[in-house]
């Protein structure tokens, strides 16, 4: 993808460039915000998942050392799923996606800059929540009642690629690319029984975020 392409540019000038110290990462324990944006990458014959954009915590914890070793991450992030309905397409409901995952990777220091590429795999543990006015599709297109939307937890997959820069002693900038490989099954509870399908909920996240060190 493109945005991809330039992202990654953008981390290699970055860590070619000279800097001083390391700052940031002196820090035990760091803590703010980061803007994460999901984007579709694939679809299903049937279900439509797109993502969206959220705004959620971010953490960093003491220093990061060059070369291979274990990594870990959250990555939680929210899908709409759209449906085709008795030939009408709506918006079925909102997926979320609580992933909890650790992985393998390298990682090169330069300065102020930290550079990892690694694989994350682990657990994820879903949910979702029906749209509003879907009942109303159902009823009028199918002749049934939907009661509720459900989604089941199950195993995913990240490649990654994670970039720190150290602004000063207090502040470090966080950019992550990945691509978030999903497959939850949704069960929608009509009138007439139950519905379940496998959505593919894949994404291409892209994440900028900024951390505080605490102390």
């Amino acid at each position: 993808m493109k945005t991809a392409r330039l992202v990654i540019v953008a981390l290699v000038i970055a860590c070619a460039l000279p800097s001083r110290a390391h700052a940031q990462v002196l820090s035990r324990f760091a803590a703010g915000l980061d803007l994460s944006i999901a984007t579709t990458s694939r679809t299903s014959s049937d279900d439509y998942a797109h993502g969206g954009v959220l705004v959620e915590p971010l953490w960093r914890f003491g220093t990061t050392d060059p070369g291979w070793g274990l990594h870990w991450g959250l990555n939680w992030y929210e899908v709409t799923v759209d449906r085709n309905i008795g030939g009408t397409v709506a918006q079925l409901g909102a997926v979320k996606i609580r992933p909890i995952m650790a992985g393998y990777g390298y990682t090169w220091v330069r300065g102020r800059n930290t550079v990892s590429a690694d694989l994350l795999g682990g657990f994820a543990f879903s949910s979702a929540e029906i749209a509003p006015g879907v009942t109303d599709v159902y009823r009028s297109r199918l002749g049934v009642q939907a009661t509720d939307v459900d989604a089941s937890n199950g195993f995913v997959l990240k490649p990654e690629l994670d970039f720190w820069h150290d602004i000063n002693k207090l502040f470090g900038l966080n950019i992550n690319v990945g691509y978030m490989l999903a497959r939850p099954d949704l069960t929608v509870t009509t009138s007439a029984g139950i519905d379940r399908r496998t959505v593919r909920a894949d994404q291409f996240l892209v994440k900028v975020g900024l951390v505080y060190s605490i102390f």
